[in-house]
């Protein structure tokens, strides 16, 4: 069949009478659809090529190819002229069973969602004109592929091969004339699916990026490049990185077929910056970096390109208890840290900010020395305790089980800010470590212990000197009953009588 002239005309020539019995209408082609995944139905419609579904002997060209029948002359008797009707009646039905059983098979395949052949005819306004067992059929541009745009040669490099197919829409109307439609989306998605595997090496355009990474279109499918494992060196920002429709290799990292997902990996493809990391920063040496993102635990500081270090809470101060990084420091502050682990083989550096300084504790043993009292402002307050700022200079923790005055179960009556006098424990210095308690008159203490007489059963009576259940240190200054809430206590205490 030759290509379509007029797009806006019917293909049905009505100077051929033998077909105008025919129920079967031409439809007007239906204008390209929009690009959807998920293959919904065109929302836009233009005056595109029509797209036929009826028999080819609607067309001239196909009557004179597969029904050579003259036309009776003016000489011809009656019977002549009835035969050669006849004939042409006989070919006529015969191409509407033909056509009416192809058609049947499309809507089997529409119901069932299966895919079907088709072979690809010629380039039409909107898309190509694609032929099932001689019915012409619409392959919108945006279904070609997995592009909305595919190339003017990728197009018209498909005439004449054979594609696969599935239904995108089907439809009859009140006056029988048939539209059908087709995509090659989902067939395509279909064939990667069943052709990639973890470990393959695949290539393909940007087709989108997001702040957590960049997709390729793997022809059909996208894979998602997480932004951790776009490059060996930290990434910033995804957009900086590449622009739609730059071609990327990737390898296959990870395949979840059922929540359609395909994740990807680029690094594979660059020199890691580990790579005899451990000769040129030795534990122990002193080194300046940029702080670059925080977390509960810590700050990671970049050292070198792509080589952060996690520089962990514990040491970002020899005598304050840090409860968040940003206390101390500022993200893109530079600063000079110590290496004290490092592992090539881990793509791990360990960081300390407050070995820059001298360790002062053997000082702080000195001056805050135990059973004397000093003034003190809570810092935090939480179940087990409350963390005591002594005298501006370090950070003590006075359990709750030091709190002498607190009835059992009660609140802890601090609150951060307050000013209290607080008596020194003991001092850990390889824990770097003080223990408080409150400092209480006498009449506070006889308090606490009558208050404490009268919580107790019936029956029970208090000895001066109870064994305590504990699981000292080395120092003695810190055991597990500390951590333990009074009415434990109070049982575990009972038990050992």
């Amino acid at each position: 069949m030759s290509n379509i002239e007029n797009t806006n005309e019917p293909l049905i020539n009505e100077q051929i009478d033998e077909t105008k019995n025919l129920n079967t209408e031409v439809a007007a082609e239906p204008a390209e659809v929009e690009q959807s995944a998920d293959l919904q139905k065109p929302t836009e419609a233009e005056p595109v090529a029509e797209a036929p579904v009826q028999p080819e002997a609607a067309d001239p060209e196909v009557q004179a190819a597969d029904a050579p029948v003259a036309e009776p002359s003016n000489t011809q008797n009656d019977e002549e002229k009835a035969k050669v009707a006849a004939e042409n009646k006989r070919l006529a039905e015969e191409k509407q069973r033909q056509f009416d059983e192809s058609f049947a098979k499309l809507k089997q395949a529409n119901e069932s969602g299966e895919a079907i052949e088709v072979v690809v005819n010629s380039r039409i306004k909107g898309g190509l004109r694609v032929m099932f067992d001689d019915i012409p059929i619409f392959l919108p541009t945006s279904h070609f592929g997995s592009r909305r745009n595919p190339t003017e040669e990728e197009l018209t490099e498909s005439i004449g091969k054979t594609l696969k197919v599935h239904i995108h829409e089907l439809s009859e109307d009140e006056d029988n004339r048939k539209t059908v439609i087709v995509s090659r989306k989902k067939a395509i998605g279909s064939e990667v699916w069943s052709s990639i595997k973890v470990g393959d090496i695949v290539e393909g355009p940007v087709s989108s990026i997001a702040s957590f990474g960049i997709f390729l279109d793997l022809g059909g499918i996208e894979g998602l490049i997480h932004i951790s494992r776009l490059s060996q060196v930290h990434v910033e920002d995804t957009k900086a990185f590449a622009k739609l429709g730059d071609i990327m290799k990737a390898v296959v990292v990870e395949i979840d077929q059922e929540r359609n997902r395909i994740a990807l990996s680029r690094k594979e493809f660059e020199k890691s910056p580990w790579e005899g990391v451990e000769a040129k920063y030795t534990v122990g040496t002193n080194v300046k970096g940029t702080v670059r993102r925080f977390t509960d635990f810590g700050a990671y500081v970049e050292v070198d390109k792509g080589i952060d270090g996690l520089l962990r809470v514990a040491e970002l101060s020899w005598t304050k208890r840090i409860k968040h990084p940003s206390e101390v420091l500022k993200i893109g502050e530079e600063i000079e840290v110590q290496v004290i682990s490092i592992s090539e083989e881990k793509n791990t550096m360990h960081l300390s900010y407050k070995r820059m300084q001298a360790n002062p504790w053997e000082g702080i043993k000195d001056k805050f020395v135990i059973g004397n009292a000093f003034n003190g402002t809570v810092k935090q307050v939480m179940p087990q305790g409350c963390v005591v700022t002594i005298e501006g200079e370090v950070d003590g923790f006075m359990p709750r089980s030091k709190m002498r005055q607190l009835p059992r179960g009660k609140k802890i009556p601090y609150n951060i800010g307050d000013k209290i006098e607080i008596l020194i424990s003991d001092v850990i210095v390889e824990q770097e470590s003080v223990i408080i308690e409150p400092k209480l008159d006498e009449s506070e203490i006889a308090q606490a212990e009558r208050s404490r007489d009268s919580e107790r059963p019936q029956g029970k009576r208090r000895e001066p000197k109870q064994p305590q259940v504990t699981t000292e240190t080395p120092s003695g200054s810190f055991s597990l009953s500390d951590l333990l809430p009074d009415s434990m206590k109070e049982t575990l205490i009972d038990q050992t009588k």
